[in-house]
């Protein structure tokens, strides 16, 4: 017997409660029962009914509330290792759960059920975020829905209240949703990014920027969104890609016009092409290269405006903007409403006191007219007075109808281009000057670089994200803070008016948490004058009080709480790729400025699910997959019926709305023709963490949910064969130590030994190296090809209740508890609920009738807890499963129509120990392979002469095991030309003259 020194037993030992599994306080732990009266007004315990079939949504029915209830998911006091603190990112308070958001539960999960088993005490905090613009648009929605009023109907105060009130009712069902999925979220430590701690962070953390110098405000050229009214940042704004002329809401796009400037001083005119001729009244300069010839006489010369006869416009060379290949090679320049126009005027225009150009251009007056307001219409700047108060977009037609009315108009042409759409109202971005309030970058960067270079930082995986990560830290611009809604929280900075001036100019700003701090920076000359205060009516973007998160859930408001369970910073940050940069380098950079310390040294990132064609999951294409479908199973016609529900709450014509609804409904027949089975949220977490192997995305595909519910269901069945084999033996049947019976196991049982330890020390490693997916890989092997499909088969004759040899009866049954006992826990982060629901069955006396049980205390199993075991232990069971593979690999090979594994079998083996092992396991390996047919015939035993029956007896089929498989092991069939009788012969001792014996034997 191999040495026993460093095994600890995870398994059961008699009546008690095993220390290895609840060391922390085994006392209380053997005295459990005395706390059922505590819990008699709490959820109960939900138990498993051994008669039931596999349904997981009984299964799963009344585990979390049973957990949540018991408090197994707070931090515990008697943890045996340090403090742990990760942090959900916080879903939209106006979010609904998708499969995305699925993804990451199953991942962070997984991390904090594994670390709470190794004794670790966790905190994992849960929390919304208050999303301002999405929930704004809600919110505002539903008021012009359900009551016919906007937001500028009932003000400021009665809309943030109309707001607050829609979240205290559908703020947290995107939580409830995702503990359908068992997130073991510490729900008492809930947070909210507009309660009264993370708002106090966010004001003193703008305070403190602005006092460092790193907060400004200034008028720069924006995303503007003319339906929000807002600014709206980069990842806000969808790129949509237009191939050629094409309406959308009427409006032509994909069009290039031509039109002429006519040049003053001389004959002749300039050519120029736009795709927004809306914008030619902003027209207030006119750029070609400086090397094109065609235009080198005109350099700084002066055309006139088509349309505006008191306007004159400046015709300047620039190598920057102008590609003299394009078109005429030259370019209107609209100063107010283009980027790169605007860029334009920084470095040509003497209005410009920035000092942002180079010094080598030579300054000229271009003005910058804003000809669109903050709600699309043309505004009286425009110079044209038929134009004013229409739509921009409308007064495209009007503005092409005005150049052709004056001659100027030269004709159209296909052009491809992309406009920006936003992605929250679906209005057309519009490049506009506002101004805003901007965070200088930079210093925050080279911060975040000097300190992860410092401690070290560890993005999983490694490529290629840390490149870009380096890179865009590197090349970082200033970040734009504010937005124009109603709803986030209102920047704490306020302006100090004058009010004897101009009736009340801003004089200046200033930064303050509060109106009384600020009342306290006021000069003391603007007190005795009567100087006004006034706040900012702007809102911070949503990810300045997300990127705080490290640091305002563990209660900072100048330094980080010293508490250990709250403390600074996470062990590691856990989200997907695409917010990379908005959410997880943000966080990086604001937290580790105020710290001088990363919030997190370790950066897992989970891929983009996408659906089986790799395209972007969305409502319009019809192929977004809702996790809970997958939960709890929805048939088609069901999921048509929604559509229909759905579209009828819509606020859409009748003719649109039936368009959009029979849209759905083929995309749905096409995406999803036959529903989603009922899978349970196991089959679904653990299907999607394996899916992880593929590191940058996932095209999922519902047929892999398939495979891990037929695990699920291999589990389930396993240990009900199990559960009624012990019940058989006897109802009270006690586990016998490892240590007493391990000198009578027999090869197989030591094999399953070895293969289990094996499998702890890969699953270990999957956790540590954080690749979940080895660690599912793995355990579905292992529970397939070893423990059912081999271990069990092997001893199933010997638990039977027709079972004569009872001391070996009770040898399997209980190394069968060890080994369900060890599979459930390292099962146990992946699969909680039917864990959960068996492992309580392997000790009703001390687990499932004892209120406060549970899987979640038990330690995780680690390598010691069971024997190492020398490969000599087990070497005679080589060749049986030599035979087996094979029996499986080829048994599906067909022979003129006929499966080979239907004709007779001749299996030969060696007078050997493992030839041995082959004759007394021949029985069970029949049972496994489903080769009811073979025959055994042992080598020695074979006649050595075969005399006229070589000649009628030929090899009509050949197939050796594939590379990798035990090499000289094959497959024959052997045809009798006169009988035309056949013969399948598997050799095991690699030997022709012996599958010619065996032949020979076998038709004798």
């Amino acid at each position: 017997m191999p040495s026993l020194v460093r095994w600890r037993s995870a398994h059961l030992a008699g009546t008690k409660i095993s220390p290895r599994l609840y060391p922390q306080n085994y006392k209380t732990w053997l005295s459990l029962k005395a706390l059922s009266q505590l819990y008699s007004t709490l959820p109960p315990k939900p138990r498993w009914n051994p008669q039931s079939e596999f349904d997981p949504t009984v299964i799963e029915e009344g585990w979390y509330e049973y957990w949540d209830s018991r408090g197994f998911f707070e931090p515990r006091k008697d943890a045996t290792k340090s403090p742990l603190r990760m942090l959900l990112p916080p879903p939209n308070v106006t979010g609904q759960l998708h499969i995305g958001h699925a993804l990451m539960i199953a991942i962070q999960d997984s991390l904090a059920r594994y670390y709470r088993m190794q004794g670790h005490a966790v905190t994992w905090l849960p929390g919304t975020d208050h999303a301002g613009i999405a929930t704004q648009l809600v919110v505002e929605r539903m008021l012009e829905q359900e009551q016919g009023r906007t937001r500028e109907d009932l003000g400021r105060k009665a809309f943030t209240l109309e707001v607050e009130k829609w979240r205290d009712k559908h703020g947290r069902r995107i939580l409830e949703q995702m503990k359908v999925l068992g997130a073991s979220t510490t729900n008492s430590r809930e947070y909210y990014t507009l309660d009264k701690q993370r708002s106090a962070a966010v004001s003193h953390a703008f305070v403190r920027l602005w006092k460092e110098g790193l907060i400004y405000r200034n008028t720069r050229m924006v995303n503007w969104c003319v339906k929000l009214q807002t600014a709206v940042s980069d990842v806000e704004v969808k790129s949509y890609e237009i191939n050629g002329p094409e309406n959308i809401n009427g409006i032509p796009f994909g069009v290039l016009h031509k039109f002429a400037f006519p040049l003053v001083d001389s004959d002749g005119h300039i050519e120029v092409a736009t795709t927004r001729p809306e914008t030619i009244p902003g027209d207030r300069a006119i750029a070609v290269h400086p090397d094109d010839s065609r235009y080198k006489h005109l350099h700084y010369k002066l055309a006139q405006h088509p349309l505006l006869p008191s306007i004159t416009l400046p015709i300047i060379p620039d190598a920057e903007l102008v590609n003299p290949e394009f078109g005429s090679g030259a370019v209107k320049i609209t100063p107010a409403h283009d980027v790169k126009d605007y860029h334009f005027w920084m470095r040509h225009s003497s209005s410009n006191e920035s000092g942002a150009f180079s010094e080598s251009h030579r300054k000229v007056e271009i003005p910058l007219v804003k000809i669109i307001s903050e709600t699309g219409k043309m505004t009286p700047e425009c110079g044209i007075e038929s134009l004013v108060g229409h739509d921009r977009l409308i007064a495209r037609k009007m503005v092409i109808s005005l150049l052709k009315k004056n001659n100027v108009y030269r004709g159209n042409e296909n052009h491809q281009m992309r406009i920006g759409i936003c992605e929250r109202s679906g209005a057309i971005i519009e490049p506009m000057l506002q101004p805003q309030w901007y965070l200088r970058m930079k210093p925050l960067a080279e911060k975040v670089i000097k300190v992860s270079s410092r401690d070290g930082l560890k993005i999983v995986p490694e490529h290629p994200h840390t490149n870009h990560w380096e890179r865009w830290l590197s090349g970082i611009q200033d970040w734009c803070l504010s937005r124009q809604t109603w709803w986030g929280h209102q920047i704490p900075a306020y302006m100090v008016l004058n009010p004897h001036k101009n009736g009340g100019s801003v004089e200046r700003w200033l930064a303050a948490e509060s109106y009384e701090d600020a009342k306290k920076q006021l000069l003391n000359h603007e007190v005795e004058q009567g100087y006004l205060l006034k706040q900012d009516t702007d809102v911070l973007d949503t990810w300045f009080s997300s990127g705080l998160l490290p640091l305002s859930t563990a209660m900072w408001s100048s330094e980080p709480c010293s508490n250990e369970t709250d403390r600074y910073p996470l062990e590691f940050v856990e989200s997907g790729g695409d917010i990379l940069f908005f959410w997880l380098a943000r966080m990086a950079m604001l937290c580790t400025w105020f710290t001088d310390k990363l919030p997190f040294n370790e950066i897992l990132l989970h891929p983009l699910v996408c659906d089986s064609q790799g395209r972007k999951m969305s409502k319009s294409i019809g192929n977004v997959i809702d996790p809970l479908l997958i939960v709890n199973g929805r048939l088609h016609k069901e999921m048509i019926a929604d559509l229909q529900v759905e579209f009828r709450r819509m606020k859409q014509t009748e003719k649109v709305a039936a368009k959009l609804l029979r849209e759905r409904i083929t995309n749905l027949k096409r995406n999803h023709p036959n529903g989603f089975r009922k899978s349970g949220a196991d089959t679904l977490r653990i299907t999607l963490i394996d899916y992880t192997k593929r590191y940058t995305q996932i095209n999922m595909e519902t047929n892999q949910v398939d495979h891990f519910r037929k695990l699920a269901i291999k589990i389930y069945n396993a240990f009900k064969f199990f559960h009624m084999a012990r019940t058989a033996a006897s109802p009270s049947f006690v586990s016998l130590p490892l240590e007493s019976i391990f000198s009578q196991l027999e090869p197989h049982d030591k094999l399953l030994l070895h293969k289990l330890q094996g499998l702890i020390s890969i699953v270990q490693t999957a956790f540590t190296s954080r690749k979940l997916h080895e660690a599912t890989t793995a355990i579905r092997q292992f529970v397939f090809d070893t423990f059912c499909n081999m271990y069990i088969e092997f001893v199933k004759q010997d638990v039977v209740a027709t079972s004569t040899d009872i001391h070996r009866r009770d040898v399997v049954l209980s190394l069968l508890c060890l080994t369900w006992d060890t599979l459930l826990r390292l099962l146990h982060p992946f699969m909680p609920y039917l864990t959960e629901t068996l492992w309580q069955e392997l000790d009703p006396p001390h687990r499932a009738e004892i209120d406060g049980a549970s899987i979640i205390n038990a330690l995780y199993p680690a390598m010691e807890d069971l024997p190492t075991i020398d490969a000599q232990e087990f070497q005679n069971i080589h060749l049986a499963f030599s035979l087996i593979e094979s029996l499986r690999l080829y048994g599906h090979f067909k022979k003129d129509n006929i499966k080979i594994t239907s004709l007779p079998f001749v299996i030969a083996f060696p007078n050997t120990p493992d030839g041995e092992y082959v004759r007394k396991m021949f029985p069970a390996i029949k049972m496994v392979t489903r080769a009811q047919g073979a025959i055994l015939a042992e080598e020695n035993n074979i006649r050595t002469t075969f005399a006229e029956a070589e000649e009628d007896w030929v090899i009509s089929w050949t197939a050796n095991l594939e590379p990798g498989e035990v090499s000289g092991n094959s497959w024959k069939i052997w045809e009798n030309t006169k009988t035309e009788e056949r013969v399948l012969f598997w050799c095991g001792n690699k030997s022709e003259l012996g599958a010619l014996r065996s032949l020979l034997h076998i038709i004798d």
